[in-house]
């Protein structure tokens, strides 16, 4: 028998249901991603965050052109420009564009400037299955679970509500595959015995890329550091222990260095956002509302007044308000506010679960200028759940059940556990938890009801890995129950015969 006879049956007797898993996965998203007419997101605006690190220009020149609401193939490739390594509105997902740029470069010889979108939905898949594997092949889970956890993945996590921001430079898509990084490397590490210190290097890598792939998550540095003290508890080895101190500082920097590089336009966009879109929305006295957060009522004349409508007598980036409004308002002041007034916190906290899962079906904006196929072959079963029973998906006392039946299984799986990696384990699926519930708020504070659905993108996420994890649960409580039944009359069998 030679080596890659030996190789085969070590793979088909323990990776036989990753392999398929991952071959259905790869099957989706080479269909869906790179064949002709590929699914993608069109450009509203937010594109330009991230073209800056990939170098990358729109080939068209006109404003109408370049925001046609259809999915833009090529771009031009600026080189000097893909060596900014750091600087205004830094996301991890900047380094995934590089790379993607620098493989388009070196498959073309260097001698080709056009960008093809493909080059960053293949480095994201990569990473995506890569990241799939790892969670699948997690060792407490049996084959059964296995199957049903790479099952659940397909359905829900191929659907193109998710995998079409692939092809776009939205950092959604960073947040997909950098947060299942993060549970995959962190249930590869929490499962061995002896770790190496590289296995808590790529988890604060990873974690990190989370943390850091969208302005929006950089808040949950909060929950990701009890995590780390976590490990840093369970862990008491010296090596392991300065490792997980000096991972968290770094993280820590890295959170703050993204923050830091917010420019000055994007904060007073958020910040407008979040009080005129916000707070005053549905506000029965905004102009009092206005008083406490310590601005002038005078500014009520920008109420219902888009951020980006400067041409209207009143401008949102004029010399008042840079000087009277801005200086005086922050995301401190704006939840100072929702605490005093519990129930304004409700409205916005029912409002969030009332605008959750805006999913749609793949329309011409999913498609390029002229290839838009409505019967193409994809993946919509998460997107049909939700549209068709949008009344589970939006109810806030849906959440809530949801969250504490979740939280209470979990806490009563901790208190009874005392090995390490269930323990750990629970903490992730914690975080997890606080980081989709969280979003129920955290993005009315952040820039109020401005691209509403768009920013509670987190929220589905988070709650989708959240009904999975549930479902697996479930197939496993049932299983180990008809093994007890087979157990039970088996011995009464051997009993009476």
């Amino acid at each position: 028998m030679n080596w890659l006879t030996k190789k085969i049956i070590y793979i088909r007797d323990n990776y036989i249901i990753q392999l398929i898993i991952l071959l259905v996965i790869g099957g989706i998203l080479l269909n869906t991603l790179f064949l002709y007419p590929i699914v993608g997101k069109c450009d509203n605006g937010d594109f330009g965050r991230l073209l800056l690190y990939g170098g990358l220009w729109d080939l068209s020149s006109s404003y109408k052109k370049i925001y046609d609401r259809f999915v833009h193939l090529n771009y031009l490739i600026s080189e000097p420009d893909v060596f900014i390594l750091f600087g205004k509105n830094w996301v991890s997902g900047s380094i995934l564009l590089k790379l993607a740029v620098f493989i388009s470069l070196f498959s073309h010889q260097f001698n080709n400037k056009l960008f093809d979108i493909r080059y960053l939905a293949f480095v994201y898949s990569i990473v995506f299955i890569w990241a799939i594997f790892l969670i699948v092949n997690f060792k407490r889970l049996s084959p059964l679970l296995k199957a049903a956890v790479g099952i659940c993945i397909i359905l829900f996590f191929t659907d193109t509500s998710y995998i079409s921001y692939f092809n776009s430079f939205y950092g959604e898509a960073g947040t997909i595959v950098f947060f299942f990084l993060n549970i995959g490397i962190y249930l590869n590490l929490i499962t061995k015995e002896k770790p190496l210190i590289r296995h808590f290097v790529y988890f604060f890598i990873a974690s990190g890329g989370f943390l850091t792939s969208k302005a929006q998550e950089l808040p949950l540095l909060v929950f990701m550091l009890a995590i780390y003290a976590g490990l840093f508890i369970y862990y008491r080895e010296k090596n392991y222990r300065k490792c997980i101190i000096v991972g968290s500082l770094l993280v820590t920097i890295l959170c703050s260095a993204a923050y830091i590089s917010l420019t000055d336009r994007m904060n007073q966009n958020n910040m407008y956002q979040a009080v005129f879109s916000g707070i005053l929305r549905g506000s029965e006295n905004p102009e009092k509302d206005l008083e406490e957060l310590g601005l002038d009522k005078k500014f009520m004349v920008f109420y219902g007044k888009s951020f980006y409508n400067r041409h209207s007598g009143n401008d949102p980036l004029g010399r008042e308000m840079l000087k009277e409004f801005y200086p005086n308002i922050s995301p401190v002041k704006i939840l100072a506010f929702y605490v005093m007034h519990p129930q304004r916190l409700w409205q916005k906290v029912v409002e969030s679960a009332n605008s959750a899962y805006a999913f749609s079906k793949p329309g011409p904006w999913n498609f390029a200028k002229g290839q838009y196929d409505p019967h193409k072959a994809v993946n919509t079963f998460r997107t049909n759940l939700v549209n068709n029973y949008p009344k589970i998906h939006r109810n806030i006392f849906v959440f809530i059940v949801f969250s504490l039946t979740y939280f209470s299984i979990t806490l009563i799986y901790f208190i009874k556990n005392k090995s390490r990696d269930i323990r750990l384990l629970i903490l992730m699926l914690w975080f997890i938890l606080v980081s989709g519930a969280s979003q129920l708020i955290l993005p009315v504070i952040g820039s109020g009801h401005g691209d509403f659905g768009k920013h509670l993108f987190l929220l589905n996420f988070c709650y989708d890995v959240m009904v999975v994890i549930a479902v697996v649960w479930c197939l496993h409580i049932i299983s180990k129950f008809v093994i007890l039944q087979k157990h039970t009359a088996k011995n009464h069998f051997i009993k009476f015969n």
